[in-house]
């Protein structure tokens, strides 16, 4: 599968500010779309996904800059992928930044900062599925940020509340194709897992789009 040309410029943008301090401004939409010779559609596809994995981050019309990465964490690297046991899962990234529509489901401020963290889970070697993890970052217990098997372990949210899922068709995020190996559009499953306690308070949710080529969903409760 060929490589969408914003996920090139995406790169390119990633290797020019790799060792850039925080704050340090990029170059405007119209100056990467002259400099790469791509349409600025093409250099805001790239930057909005930047921002959205909190890579960079916008200041009203001031321009785009650098955001604060000590809290994002990545495992891409080829040595990662080789050394995963069968079932096992690759954390993406994590970071920690405003969303405000999944701070509307927590109902929380706009404000709240939320930690988003996301996995890859493989069988066989073979891309299953994709997760997002949200999480109110003041509820975090900090000792799990360094233990993720702690972290993303649902069970004792589940013991202590309830979960509701909903079933979505959507297509794949353009973000997630390559990382389940599928075309652009493809249609996919993404199924919402929301764990409330016992005050019916949101106290995790989940967005898991589920690779269609593995079979068909499996979930146990």
């Amino acid at each position: 599968m060929a490589i969408p040309r914003y996920q090139k410029i995406k790169q390119k943008i990633l290797d020019e500010i790799e060792d850039k301090p925080v704050h340090t401004p990029i170059a405007s939409e119209r100056e990467l779309a002259q400099i790469c010779n791509v349409s600025r559609m093409t250099v805001r596809n790239a930057v909005n996904e930047l921002v959205e994995e909190g890579v960079l981050y916008r200041n009203g019309n001031k321009g785009t800059f650098v955001a604060d990465r000590s809290l994002m964490k990545k495992n891409t690297s080829k040595e990662s992928l080789l050394n995963q046991e069968e079932g096992s899962f690759i954390l993406i990234y994590l970071n920690i930044k405003e969303i405000p529509e999944i701070a509307e489901i927590f109902k929380v401020m706009p404000s709240t900062q939320i930690l988003r963290v996301i996995r890859l889970n493989k069988k066989e070697n073979r891309p299953v599925s994709v997760e997002e993890f949200f999480f109110i970052y003041d509820r975090v217990d900090q000792k799990c940020l360094n233990n993720l098997d702690k972290l993303l372990d649902v069970s004792p949210y589940i013991q202590n509340g309830k979960m509701t899922q909903k079933f979505y068709p959507v297509s794949i995020p353009v973000k997630y194709a390559n990382l389940l190996n599928l075309k652009l559009e493809t249609p996919v499953i993404m199924v919402e897992s929301s764990i409330v306690n016992l005050d019916g308070e949101v106290q995790l949710l989940i967005h898991t789009y589920y690779n269609p080529k593995e079979g068909p969903i499996e979930i146990v409760s």
